[in-house]
């Protein structure tokens, strides 16, 4: 080839080599967009799932112990209502699992009159794993041995409603972010810096690493994240005393779509919810945290 018909050549050569440089990095970064949902989720809490050896004595202690609460029965489960979310019951056959090595640390309730209240708990004959306790900020609070080995707060409020699921993270803030941008949480938290943050040193009362913490929420419930307690990696709370935690969607397929492409993981895909023809299915989030997506229309 003449010196002529190389130079006219020369151009394209250079082009076809800078695209061969340049596509996987193209194809990388249109992977990282396409793993940006167009929208968040809208969803609610839905419930959580408890493992029970009696879930009818477990029914019982958190009818009488909580007066907003009543009994009854969602798509087959054995059930406790409080206010428009639930606790669901699976029957099983042996203790479940109540080692703090998942996620889920406890959930609870609020109390207007947490004096009044813990005196009057302790007279019905409520065991509690830590007795009533102030913050620095002056809440107090108060757990309890719940049936099967649950843990069960409750804490100074302006409402005796059910409040919170209380979790435990690697990365509370990076935890936090997850739930906003995927399935629709709300925070009030405003931040420029980065989630990942170092944990502050163990404070009183109690000796609980505080620091840092953040609380997201699905309409009246918040999700409040503390830092990891202990060493080790986190596992699935699968056959624990609680079990999952649960959302509501409007639509499984589509929210199943958006969250794959996302790169959320599918735990299980639909499924029917308990006895009844509503479709559910089980996602993995933060720190192995199974969450489970139920259809309402």
């Amino acid at each position: 080839m003449n010196r002529k018909k190389m130079r006219r050549f020369l151009p394209l050569c250079l082009f076809l080599l800078l695209w061969l440089l340049l596509s996987p990095a193209i194809a990388v970064q249109k992977s990282i967009d396409s793993s940006e949902p167009q929208t968040a989720l809208v969803t609610r809490f839905h419930h959580v799932h408890l493992n029970s050896r009696e879930p009818l004595k477990a029914i019982d202690f958190y009818t009488r112990t909580f007066d907003v609460t009543k009994k009854t029965a969602l798509a087959g489960f054995a059930a406790v209502q409080s206010e428009d979310v639930y606790l669901l019951f699976n029957k099983v056959n042996s203790t479940p699992i109540g080692t703090l090595d998942s996620a889920i640390w406890h959930f609870g309730w609020g109390s207007m009159a947490m004096e009044s209240d813990y005196q009057k708990h302790i007279a019905n004959g409520v065991t509690f794993a830590t007795p009533l306790t102030k913050l620095n900020s002056g809440l107090l609070f108060a757990y309890m041995k719940a049936p099967d080995g649950a843990l069960v707060e409750i804490n100074t409020a302006n409402t005796r409603a059910f409040l919170h699921v209380h979790l435990y993270s690697d990365a509370p803030l990076c935890a936090a972010d997850w739930y906003v941008k995927y399935l629709g949480a709300t925070s009030r938290a405003q931040r420029s810096t980065p989630c990942e943050v170092p944990f502050a040193a163990p404070s009183e009362p109690l000796g609980v690493i505080r620091s840092p913490a953040a609380t997201v929420r699905f309409g009246d419930i918040s999700l409040i994240i503390y830092p990891r307690q202990r060493p080790g990696a986190f596992v699935g709370p699968s056959h624990h005393v609680v079990d999952h935690i649960a959302l509501s969607v409007s639509d499984i397929s589509a929210a199943l779509k958006q969250l794959r492409k996302a790169g959320v993981k599918v735990l299980q895909e639909p499924y029917r919810f308990g006895n009844s023809k509503t479709r559910a299915a089980m996602i993995e989030g933060p720190d192995a945290i199974a969450i489970e997506l139920i259809e309402v229309k």
